[in-house]
């Protein structure tokens, strides 16, 4: 499949024409290792949680999909890794320690992370928006919210306190 195929099908891909393979993997490798340290800490506190193998897994998936060029898969992959990141902090955040609320939190950003390097990467190319829309507006629009900047400025003061 060719990057300009899967903008049309996924918002992963409004990064896909933007980039190189090279940048976009190391960019997204990163982004991918603060959702494993955040997994790696919430391990130690429920180590019996399966839902925490299963987004370091996606993770893991994800990372190896994007730089192997597999961006259809990779799609998927991270719409599942959204919302299962999505159910633990669900789950878990209510009666956690402040302990476990930093690293549920880390996986939060992880995925803002990748939504951001992704999105940030399409704004230079607004037809790969415009095909990415038609084709998956649920998907962009998702990509959109996690990327906001307005969060992203909240986020970063709520670290300054």
């Amino acid at each position: 499949m060719n990057r300009r195929t899967f903008i049309g099908a996924s918002a992963a891909g409004l990064a896909g024409i933007a980039i190189t393979e090279s940048c976009g993997g190391k960019s997204v490798s990163g982004a991918v290792t603060v959702i494993l340290g955040g997994i790696a800490e919430l391990k130690l506190i429920y180590p019996n949680l399966a839902i925490l193998e299963k987004i370091a897994k996606l993770g893991a998936s994800f990372n190896n999909e994007w730089v192997a060029g597999k961006f259809d898969s990779a799609r998927t992959t991270f719409e599942a890794l959204d919302k299962a990141v999505l159910q633990v902090i669900s789950d878990l955040q209510i009666n956690a320690s402040p302990q476990a609320k930093l690293a549920l939190a880390s996986l939060g950003v992880g995925v803002r992370l990748i939504a951001a390097l992704i999105f940030n990467q399409a704004q230079s190319q607004p037809g790969a928006m415009a095909t990415a829309q038609a084709g998956a507006p649920k998907t962009v629009d998702r990509v959109k919210q996690l990327a906001n900047a307005a969060d992203a400025d909240w986020i970063l003061r709520a670290t300054q306190k």
